[in-house]
């Protein structure tokens, strides 16, 4: 059997014993207890961000991986954009925006609201305001609730606790 060097090239890195790396519930990154307000490199990180085996979150970059701890969603839905044709639209905080699906819509403890983003990759948390722009299309009936989307009555899904 021959024997192969290690080609340390290929080798990833592990740079979380050194750099920490925080999103908090409003969608903004920390490295090291410091906030990344550089636009690029805020962008940079949010495209990089994946899913891990163990259902914890990292980034990648070349032959380096950091773990990315959440305080509660990697994405934050900012604003709600109702197009001409009766579809919505969400916005995210790393600038994307797609259109909402009210099936991947649910109400979590605390009352509050997320959604499935990212090809349903993700979920994000909906900030006060875009959630209070949705709530317009939000109705009650004998305590349970649906949306009103386009003539169509889809129920609210709310998470038990």
């Amino acid at each position: 059997m021959e024997n192969f060097p290690i080609d340390y090239d290929q080798t990833v890195h592990d740079a979380s014993p050194y750099l920490h790396l925080f999103i908090d519930k409003e969608g903004r990154w920390f490295q090291n207890g410091a906030e990344i307000v550089h636009t690029g490199i805020y962008q940079q990180f949010n495209s990089m961000l994946e899913k891990t085996s163990d259902g914890g979150y990292q980034v990648r970059m070349g032959r380096e991986k950091c773990r990315v701890e959440v305080e509660d969603a990697p994405f934050v839905v900012t604003s709600l954009i109702e197009e001409e044709n009766n579809r919505l639209c969400i916005q995210l905080n790393d600038g994307s925006s797609e259109p909402f699906d009210p099936r991947r819509f649910w109400i979590g403890e605390e009352n509050i609201p997320y959604c499935r983003v990212k090809n349903e990759l993700f979920h994000a948390r909906f900030s006060r305001p875009a959630y209070y722009q949705l709530a317009r299309h939000i109705v009650s009936e004998n305590d349970e609730f649906f949306f009103v989307l386009d003539g169509k009555r889809l129920p609210v899904t709310r998470l038990q606790s």
